[in-house]
């Protein structure tokens, strides 16, 4: 959808203009005023005159001028009678800020909204909302809106779901220097346009640098991933999202009418497709801050200078806890700042530098000219406590002629971010810095965490989207028929009892333990022959699905008498009472795969940490499928998982290769047969090259509950 003319239109029309300054439609009116719109501009009356200083048309038919967008502030029975006019007037944008359609659980506003979608299907609107704020773009000095103040010009894109958030990020913005906005779009119910249409329109916008989102739901999972990757590798695009809890989720549903997804698929999505997800609405504020002026690092390598050793260390704690790392400073700078300082002794030259509580402006300075020629700083922290000796101005003035300096330098080029702490007596050079458009902090806990953010973008940018040679589907296509047919035989039943899931995962190109079903002592025997000691015995139930909760696992079984002890207790337990499943035990690393459906996203697949570390860790990760290997062998690396990769206790690695093989073999299973619902694998056994389903649950989509 292209809304390039939409969000530019050289004539508008508001309906619901009123002379009373608390109603929407004068409000509005006002702000387009306000803001600085010279294009056509119309009022629309049934009966006023003259409002604001401007003509006032009784109906749309009367303006005398084709219109490119007509905002309607009036109730939504209104809106929807005008839609026929508005398609004789040959218009096709519309903006709509009524209540009273999928938002509200009644008949009327059911109805609002069935005709609402239909006569924009015949006529090919484009609507903005309903229920939403309207939209602003500042260099056109539109303000569609009925926020409180006008908004300051700058390079930040805003997409909202939450007109109050739009409310509160304008205010913060009037209150701050050298940061604005390009366009605020509110959302609304998304009737038509939606996030992915909006993302795609500021993604093109040239006075677009960064773009912030507020989001609750998204409308087609597909889309929004496919347009966020291609926009957040333009421009860095950063999401703040309600509904997380489940609290949070009914909230949302009454607020825009939306169904709500798993948080943590969304999260996966976000950061697969390039952009950066945070949690607090001051994290969302100040990052776009750090991209809107450009203050960027380029590595993970941070240098810190301070004049408090205290909180230098809490600092540098912070910093490696986000997987950030302490430079380490050169011979040659450590002999810059030896030189530099004519009593040496008194600072500690290590990183973080500190140069002690009576630290001129002039140590400051002398120390950043020492070391911003370092060539391994991503970038550099300067920490600053308020001391009774403490130069705060000139010291503020010297780290930003240093920036200045340094920012004309490809070469040497690195972001400084001045913490300086307290609050009344740095509270001029906080503003200061803001005018030389560098972000900076009053506390040191949240930088680490918005730098980590950041950078974790950085590294999904580098990789390479190389997904590897997927032989699932070659091996499914062989076993359709095979897999349909377990399906169907099965078709009604909650899940698939334990051999028949085996066969199905074995048939997506998984290997799988050999499963033996157990009905005697003879063919415990048989079994023996075949696998030898040592066993593992297994409740064959088709109703009982968490085997370990009812004891329902037995291993470690090496001789006889425990084989048959292991038999005659889960035999009892068994659904006929007289069967059980042995397997040969196998040993390695034991992880956990599963797969589920998200209701936006779709196929999703859980990697994890199985046997005795599953319950105690509940380490895992989610990736919507499909997924490439970089980003998998990446994000597995920052979990604890990273023990096993690299080897513990002198085990051997764990191959995440072949993690990755069975974790695609596992999502093209569920991709590919919508009859399966959920896929657990616990444990899935690694050990060197061999890789063995040992247990697996498939659940059923066709069971009717």
């Amino acid at each position: 959808m292209k809304l390039e003319h939409f969000f530019n239109p050289t004539s508008i029309a508001i309906v619901g203009v009123s002379g009373n300054p608390q109603k929407v439609g004068h409000l509005v009116a006002k702000n387009m005023i306000a803001q600085g719109y010279t294009k056509d501009l119309f009022f629309v009356h049934p009966t006023e005159k003259e409002l604001l200083g401007k003509q006032v048309y009784p109906s749309l038919s009367s303006i005398p001028k084709k219109l490119d967008l007509i905002v309607f502030a009036v109730p939504a029975s209104v809106v929807i009678q005008s839609l026929d006019e508005v398609h004789e007037l040959g218009c096709h944008n519309i903006l709509i800020y009524a209540a009273g359609f999928k938002e509200m659980n009644n008949e009327e506003a059911k109805q609002h909204e069935i005709e609402l979608l239909k006569k924009a299907q015949q006529y090919n609107l484009t609507i903005l909302g309903p229920n939403c704020l309207g939209f602003i773009n500042t260099k056109q000095g539109i303000n569609a809106t009925f926020l409180k103040d006008t908004a300051p010009q700058g390079n930040i894109g805003i997409i909202s779901q939450s007109g109050a958030l739009g409310s509160a990020f304008v205010d913060y913005l009037n209150a701050h220097k050298n940061i604005g906005i390009s366009h605020f779009i509110s959302l609304g119910n998304k009737s038509v346009i939606n996030e992915s249409d909006c993302l795609e329109f500021l993604a093109k916008d040239k006075d677009t640098t960064v773009i912030g989102m507020y989001l609750e739901n998204v409308v087609n999972g597909n889309r929004f991933r496919e347009v966020l990757s291609k926009v957040a590798q333009q421009k860095p695009v950063v999401i703040i999202k309600g509904g997380s809890t489940q609290e949070g989720s009914q909230a949302a549903l009454s607020h825009t009418g939306s169904m709500v997804g798993d948080d943590a698929v969304f999260e996966a999505a976000v950061e697969q497709s390039y952009a950066i997800r945070v949690h607090s609405y001051a994290d969302f504020q100040t990052i776009l801050q750090l991209f809107s002026f450009g203050r960027i690092p380029s590595s993970r390598h941070i240098l810190v200078l301070s004049n408090a050793g205290g909180m230098g260390v809490l600092l540098a704690d912070k910093l490696i806890e986000k997987n950030l790392s302490l430079v380490t400073i050169s011979e040659g700078t450590h002999k810059k700042i030896m030189k530099a300082f004519d009593n040496v002794e008194k600072i500690t030259i290590h990183n973080p530098i500190d140069l002690l509580g009576d630290a001129s402006a002039f140590d400051y300075e002398r120390a950043i000219a020492s070391t911003m020629k370092e060539k391994d700083v991503g970038a550099v922290v300067i920490l600053l406590t308020p001391q009774a000796n403490t130069e705060i101005m000139p010291t503020a003035k010297v780290i930003a002629d240093a920036q200045h300096i340094f920012g004309r330098s490809k070469k040497y080029f690195k972001p400084i971010y001045p913490v300086f702490m307290g609050e009344t007596s740095v509270k001029e050079a906080q503003n200061f810095f803001e005018q030389e458009e560098m972000a900076s902090f009053y506390q040191y806990d949240q930088l680490p965490y918005l730098l980590a953010h950041i950078l974790d973008r950085k590294d999904v940018l580098e990789m390479t989207p190389i997904q590897l040679e997927d032989m699932s589907n070659i091996v499914l296509g062989a076993h359709d028929l095979d897999i349909k047919t377990i399906l169907l035989e099965n078709k009604g039943k909650p899940y698939l009892n334990q051999v028949d899931s085996l066969q199905l995962l074995q048939f997506s190109g998984l290997k799988t333990a050999k499963t033996y079903h157990i009905a005697s002592e003879e063919n415990i025997k048989t079994v023996l022959e075949k696998e030898g000691y040592p066993l593992v015995a297994k409740i064959a139930s088709d109703k009982i699905t968490h085997k370990t909760e009812v004891k329902g696992v037995i291993t470690g079984l090496n001789s006889w008498e425990e084989l048959i002890d292991a038999y005659t207790h889960l035999a009892a337990l068994s659904t006929s009472g007289t069967e059980c499943y042995l397997q040969k035990q196998y040993s390695g690393h034991e992880l956990i795969i599963g797969a589920k459906r998200d209701i936006t996203f779709g196929t999703v697949v859980m990697v994890g940490l199985g046997g005795i570390y599953a319950e105690l860790l509940k380490e895992t990760v989610q990736f919507v499928y499909p997924f490439p290997y970089d980003y998998f062998a990446w994000t597995l690396n920052r979990t604890k998982m990273k023990k096993l990769i690299d080897g513990y206790r002198n085990t051997p690695p764990l191959n995440v290769k072949q993690v990755y093989e069975s974790a695609l073999h596992v999502g093209m299973l569920m991709e590919k047969y919508p009859d399966i619902s959920e896929i657990d694998i616990n444990p899935l056994m690694i050990k060197g090259e061999e890789t063995i389903v040992v247990d697996g649950r498939i659940i059923l989509s066709s069971y009717d509950h």
